[in-house]
This record gives structure tokens, sequence and C-alpha cells, in this order.
């Protein structure tokens, strides 16, 4: 992933640029977007700024009351739900928390259906079982026309101190394009919450998998230290909440231990085989959640090089507080003995509900 003879453009795409691919191939419309996750250099490093400007440790650091209190208050509805009842913690806990992040650093209105339409069209760009039609009809089109519509919802009402109006200030000032603009608020939008609430499902199902590493967190909490951290690095490394990167392309020929790469080829980067690696994760066995593993912060669940996630601390600081305050406010939860469905997608490694009782 930092290896400079690949590259993300995908000018570089053999079978593309030969018109190999079909136009109604459904992913086309992620990789032909004009955004962080598909362009190099100059360019990439122009678009990432204003994000990486939004999400600088201090502006992060400033989100945390915010964010205790959109946990408080889940889980103040969680509490009413009957002793012995089955919840989906996913949907009503681990989703809408970093959904609701996300919409309030974008400027997203609090009230109204937009904050939901968002994240339905999320999860239609993230289904890998989409149809064509689902996708051109829901994905390419809708997403950019609501986005459009936020931007001028937004500029009707003079907002200013927000992501969208950044990116959109930047798009004023011949910084950014159109596309561009769009390109930033879809990854913006996707990765600001679809990843975090993987994240927080599979730091709880590692905990109540293997209940002495809950044992082990309430230990330290006793003796006056903060697990959390810990826990969620493990989690990353355990189940990455992306669970391909899409996609490199190779800028000339490269061998890699005798196999050779050919220029022009696509290489899809396997996170969740990686971080299971027994050679980088020996002992203990990698299949295993274990928060004191010494070497779990070696994951790359947030990327390598130039792309690496500029909303990593975001998504730590979330994820901690989550885990914090649901482990207080209901100290025995337990899994359904049902698996946990997993959602249908090339990119994302999450579930579509994760079934616990909380007592």
């Amino acid at each position: 992933m930092g290896d400079p003879r690949f590259s993300k453009d995908i000018r570089h795409w053999g079978a593309h640029a030969r018109g190999e691919i079909p136009a109604d191939w459904p992913l086309l419309f992620i990789i032909e977007g004009k955004g962080l996750l598909t362009t190099d250099g100059e360019t990439h490093r122009r678009l990432r700024l204003p994000i990486q400007r939004a999400l600088s440790p201090r502006r992060v650091q400033a989100l945390r009351p915010g964010i205790e209190a959109i946990a408080d208050r889940l889980l103040a509805d969680l509490a009413s739900v009957p002793a012995g009842e089955e919840t989906d913690l996913h949907k009503r806990f681990a989703l809408p928390l970093p959904l609701e992040v996300i919409c309030s650093l974008l400027g997203v209105p609090e009230d109204g259906t937009l904050r939901e339409e968002l994240r339905e069209l999320s999860a239609a760009a993230m289904n890998s079982e989409a149809g064509v039609e689902e996708v051109h009809n829901t994905v390419a089109h809708r997403f950019p026309a609501t986005l459009m519509s936020l931007i001028e919802q937004k500029r009707a009402r003079g907002d200013q101190d927000d992501l969208t109006m950044e990116l959109v200030a930047a798009m004023d000032e011949g910084e950014l394009t159109e596309a561009e603009v769009i390109g930033n608020l879809v990854v913006t939008v996707i990765g600001g919450h679809e990843t975090t609430a993987n994240l927080i499902c599979h730091a709880v199902r590692g905990l109540l998998t293997y209940p002495r590493t809950l044992e082990t967190a309430r230990a330290r909490l006793h003796a006056g230290e903060d697990p959390w951290p810990d826990i969620v690095e493990e989690a990353l490394r355990w189940e990455s909440p992306s669970r391909n990167i899409m996609f490199r392309y190779a800028t000339e020929d490269v061998d890699v231990e005798g196999e050779v790469i050919r220029k022009g080829e696509a290489v899809l980067v396997p996170l969740s085989a990686i971080q299971r690696c027994p050679h980088a994760f020996p002992d203990p066995d990698p299949e295993i959640f274990a928060p004191d593993r010494p070497n779990a912060s070696r994951h790359i669940a947030f990327g390598v090089g130039p792309h690496r996630c500029p909303g990593a601390s975001l998504a730590r600081l979330e994820a901690e507080i989550a885990l914090r305050r649901l482990f207080e406010t209901f100290p025995e939860p337990a899994l359904s003995p049902e698996p946990a469905a997993r959602v249908p997608s090339l990119g994302i490694n999450g579930y579509r509900e994760l079934p616990v009782v909380l007592h």
C-alpha cells in the first residue's frame, strides 16, 4: 500500500483503458469517482487537506463531550428494553453513534430525513450483491443528488462552520471541482460511520466471545488503568472494519517472491487476511481476540502511507467512548447464540445486525 510502483489512479488499469470493463459493472461508481480513494500525488494532497484540517487531533478531542452525550442518550434508550429480551446493538447503538457524529461534522440538519437517507445510501454503496440498476439509480444518481441538495440548503441558510462548507469554500475558490467535492463527501459519509460501527461491534463480539478479556479489562479498571485503547487496537487487528482495499494498479512489472504482478494489473489488498497472518502476529494465535497482545498496534486497519485514513483518531475516540459507556451501563451483556449476520460487501467487514441481551 505504500509502494510507489502501485497507483490509485484508474488510468493505470490496463483492462479499463482497453475498454474491457463493462460500463454497468457496479463497482465502477466507487473506483471511477474523483476523491481521496482514487487519486495520488499532489491531487490527493489537495483533496485530503480540508478533511485533514477538520479531523486534526485538537478538533477531534473537542468532540469528546458531544460523543459522550450521544452515547449516553442511545444507552438510556436501550435501558427501556425489557430484561432478557434480545436487541440489535448494531442498529440501536454502534451505527447511530458515529452516524450522528459525522453528520454533525458535515453540518447535516438533525431534523428531517436526510441523515437516515445518507445512512441508506451508504449501505447501498457498499452492497456488493446489488444489481446494476439498483447501483445506478440508488447510488450513482441519488447519492450525488442528495449531497448537492444538502449543499444548496446550506448555502441558502448561510452555513459556514462545518466540513461540507469548508469543501464548498475550496470549490468556490477554484481549489476543488464539484465532482471532487461530491467524491470527498461520499467517502467521508461512508468512511465516517460504517467502519466505526463495525469497529464497535467487532470489539463487543470479541469481548463477549472471549470472556477472560472482559474480566481482564475490569481488573485493569479496578487498578486505575484504562483498558479500552488496547481493546480497540486489538479489535482493529482481529476484525478489520474494512474487508479489502480497492484497488491499486501496477505502474510497472513488480516481482513479489517469484510471482510477477504485471504492469496495468489491479490488486485487491485483503486486510482481514493480512491482519491474521501468523508470521506477523505469532503469539498468541492470531485467530484469537487478545487485547494484551504485545504487537496489536502493528495492524494496518487504517491503511499505510499517504492514503492512511485521516479519520483514524476520531474512530478510536468514538470506539473507546462507546465501549466504556456500554459496559458501565450494562456490565453483563451476552451475545445471541445465533451467528451475527454479515453484510455482503467486498469492501466493508461488518454486520447486518448484532443481537445481544443487555442485563
